[in-house]
């Protein structure tokens, strides 16, 4: 009977028949050409952590887990070209070992790094953007089983269409990403009230080099998050310190709040203030990549958005108001992260300075009412829904809000004319 497979969230789940872990290049070009031989349709898995089906296919699953290498590293441009299923975390530690680091990260490190930047992952910044803006070279397998090498004088159409590609262009292979030499991070975690927050909101995103914020539903409480960088030496916190701030707190005691509201949904507010008071002032010193990155044990399902950064205020009090005035009952923090414009053709801050704004279920529990609910609130505001989390959104209604949507296909006409790469996202959210 063939494997079976399901992502990190356990939201998604498919029966390929075949699942493949290649360990080489050479070993993905024979399984694509055995793909297109048997006439299969082929999908890539890096981390598993997408919450929507993009990873699925009744046809040929290649897993990239095995290719997880540091191909090589110019340490005079800061560069380093490494195998694309090679996690963050990996990454991270490759990179501290050679006195490097990447300019800005996501909080969660168990994604593949194609995956990330196929998805468009991104960190908070005013000033900076998407992990795919760090790419610089790429090489995939096409649908016919060929090898393309991209970079800015070598098929650099296509370098400008896959770093966001959503893994309907090819199977990435290697990816060459731009590096800074490594730094440090003053981490500074305060509460804050709901209302102030948002007045100070464009003072906050200006004054600091990485600012987020996240608001506790049915409560008036908020956690400002800024970060910036410094000369100052790293300050290690006791391992207890360090265990009750990243997991006890976030993870156990959240934990359990967040079950006691599956099981009793109606206590959910009362248990919303209970993390409100929990909230306390929290202050960091230590490498880039140990302060953007948070220990995540509970699973969840997650939608996030990204709209104009000018609507950034306006869009969290209307997910307030769809809370409020629809009695809905939600454990989860809304989250607020700001990325700087760019030009990638798919990429959700194309174009515009953004603000993302991410909300949460618990697994098991009823998302698509909230969800719906936020989809249609963003939608308002131009939004556009991150590749990798939850959303409704069909092609017809995702092509508008990109100005370079039809260059992005004709790219994906060109490379993949047989849809040998697509699946039933794909087929959703680009059209066959």
């Amino acid at each position: 009977m063939p494997e079976k497979w399901s992502n990190w969230a356990g939201n998604q789940r498919c029966q390929p028949e075949a699942i493949e872990h290649p360990g080489s290049e050479g070993e993905v070009v024979e399984a694509v050409r055995r793909a297109k031989d048997r006439a299969q349709r082929v999908k890539v898995v890096g981390g598993g952590h997408s919450f929507t089906d993009t990873a699925c296919t009744d046809g040929r699953l290649l897993s990239l887990q095995r290719l997880n290498r540091v191909v090589v590293v110019d340490e005079q441009a800061h560069t380093v070209t490494v195998e694309a299923g090679m996690t963050i975390r990996l990454l991270n530690r490759e990179l501290a070992a050679r006195g490097l680091a990447l300019l800005n990260l996501g909080d969660i490190d168990k994604q593949s790094v194609a995956g990330a930047i196929s998805t468009g992952t991104h960190g908070t910044g005013a000033t900076y953007g998407a992990l795919a803006t760090f790419v610089t070279g790429m090489e995939m397998v096409t649908a016919s089983g060929e090898v393309l090498r991209c970079s800015a004088s070598e098929e650099p159409e296509v370098l400008h269409c896959a770093r966001v590609g959503l893994g309907a262009l090819g199977v990435v292979t290697k990816v060459t990403l731009q590096c800074v030499p490594a730094f440090n991070l003053h981490h500074i975690e305060r509460p804050r009230r709901f209302d102030t927050v948002l007045e100070d909101l464009d003072e906050a995103v200006a004054a600091n080099d990485y600012f987020e914020f996240y608001w506790l539903p049915h409560t008036d409480s908020c956690a400002i998050i800024a970060n910036n960088r410094t000369d100052e030496p790293v300050r290690e916190k006791s391992a207890w310190k360090r265990w009750r701030a990243e997991v006890f707190f976030p993870n156990v005691f959240f934990g359990a709040l967040v079950k006691a509201g599956k099981v009793a949904p109606s206590k959910i507010p009362r248990l919303a203030k209970v993390v409100a008071d929990s909230l306390g002032n929290t202050e960091l010193l230590n490498r880039s990549d140990r302060i953007f990155i948070s220990t995540r044990l509970i699973r969840f399902v997650e939608m996030e958005y990204g709209i104009p950064r000018a609507n950034a205020a306006e869009a969290v009090r209307a997910v307030r108001a769809l809370i409020q005035d629809n009695d809905l009952r939600v454990s989860f923090p809304i989250e607020v992260r700001f990325v700087a414009s760019d030009d990638v053709p798919l990429s959700m801050a194309h174009g515009r300075d953004s603000c993302f704004v991410a909300v949460h279920m618990a697994r098991g529990v009823d998302f698509e009412p909230y969800f719906r609910g936020v989809e249609e609130i963003m939608t308002g505001f131009g939004g556009r829904p991150h590749w990798g989390k939850m959303h409704f959104q069909t092609a017809a209604e995702l092509a508008p809000r990109y100005p370079e949507w039809d260059r992005f296909l004709a790219c994906r006409d060109r490379l993949d004319p047989d849809r040998r790469f697509a699946n039933g996202y794909l087929d959703r959210v680009l059209g066959r």
